[in-house]
């Protein structure tokens, strides 16, 4: 158990196979709660610490995973934490249902849906920070195809889900800042070999189409 005291004291709890809180995380939470927003889906949950942090502050949020453990131990600490926050399994959008002024997405390196050693990859990265220069290099390289594909998914799929003004973070690699070029976005920080994106509004007032910024 782990208390986050500059998180509105949030208690929470981690198991093997699901990634821990580190620095990532913290600060995708503290920007997230910087923005004026109503309801929140928190893609790739975990530990549920964002979305119960964000529930916290008052705002309505849901968490999904494609791991059952992270929806586990989510609604465990949700329940420790005081807070109601609706956690289920989904695949990216596959289980979603409504729209949503905020989405989060931390990808994974591994998915648990995927290949046996794909699957334990995210176990490993359960056990080190994504800033642990061996096993976070090794890791992309061996899976950065994937996760290509799995942003590019969400990308897709992102429109679908998104409030008319609806925004989205997500936490890229430098190389994968490509995968973003053709929609409105910009960096709102840095962490390590990583940035803290905030995507939209997909399609601005007086526009008819996504334009970059």
């Amino acid at each position: 158990m782990t208390k986050y005291n500059h998180f509105s004291s949030i208690d929470i709890d981690t198991i093997i196979g699901v990634s821990s809180v580190y620095k990532d995380s913290q600060l995708i939470a503290k920007h997230a709660g910087k923005l004026k927003f109503k309801s929140a889906l928190d893609m790739g949950t975990g530990t549920g610490f964002i979305a119960i942090y964000l529930s916290k502050l008052g705002f309505k949020c849901q968490g999904v995973d494609i791991n059952p453990k992270a929806i586990d131990i989510a609604k465990k600490n949700a329940a420790k934490n005081n807070v109601k926050v609706s956690f289920y399994i989904s695949d990216l959008f596959d289980n979603v249902r409504g729209k949503f002024d905020l989405i989060i997405f931390n990808p994974p390196f591994g998915n648990m849906k995927s290949s046996f050693f794909s699957r334990y990859l995210e176990i490993i990265k359960s056990l080190f920070p994504r800033n642990n220069p061996i096993v976070s290099g090794i890791t992309f390289q061996l899976i950065k195809k994937q996760r290509k594909k799995l942003i590019g998914s969400f990308l897709s799929g992102l429109g679908r889900f998104l409030t008319r003004n609806g925004k989205a973070i997500i936490l890229l690699r430098e190389q994968e800042l490509g995968l973003v070029k053709d929609i409105p976005f910009r960096i709102i920080d840095r962490y390590w070999k990583y940035r803290i994106v905030l995507i939209g509004p997909l399609y601005p007032k007086n526009s008819r189409h996504a334009l970059h910024n």
